[in-house]
């Protein structure tokens, strides 16, 4: 009920605005969202998640994070565009049972720092994205993204990688047969 009460409450301010006091209802029903981070009046969080988003990082509008029990960790200076859907839920592959959706489960999803995720992409459970990666708009992610590296397509590819040492970008298709 208090969760309902906050979320509600959330959805009536302004949705670019008041982000310091939407941050402190977010962590007063339970969630742990920095105090500098910028959360649209209509993200959607899951009751059931446990979130942590670590401090500067933005999160655009309709974005959704759904999903059953689970935990979802969103690191520092990461920028989340709008209608992004961050999903932990799913089934298990019940061919031999009245339908293929079998028993449910949740899976954790953990976002490095710095990560820029572009609109309508979407985030699947069980997935890490490391440090500094980028999402390209309208990719499906289901598998672990490196760090410093761009993916994009349904299902996510590796576009290209930012090699920090020599500050160069690598588009040599070699670089990704170990990923």
């Amino acid at each position: 009920m208090k969760y309902a009460l906050i979320t509600g409450f959330i959805k009536r301010l302004p949705d670019s605005r008041f982000f310091g006091l939407k941050a402190k209802l977010w962590r007063s029903a339970g969630q742990d969202v920095h105090p500098s981070c910028r959360l649209f009046s209509t993200v959607r969080i899951s009751q059931a998640i446990r979130l942590s988003v670590g401090e500067d990082t933005f999160i655009g509008h309709d974005t959704v994070i759904l999903g059953g029990r689970s935990f979802v960790r969103i690191g520092a200076r990461c920028d989340i565009s709008s209608r992004v859907n961050i999903i932990t839920g799913t089934h298990e592959l019940d061919p031999a049972g009245p339908r293929m959706a079998g028993r449910p489960q949740s899976l954790d999803i953990t976002i490095g720092n710095g990560v820029w995720i572009g609109v309508g992409a979407t985030i699947l459970g069980g997935v890490t994205i490391g440090d500094m990666a980028m999402i390209a708009a309208g990719s499906v992610v289901s598998k672990n993204v490196p760090p410093y590296t761009i993916v994009g397509g349904v299902p996510a590819k590796p576009i290209r990688s930012f090699d920090p040492e020599t500050g160069s970008w690598i588009k040599d298709a070699a670089i990704f047969k170990t990923l």
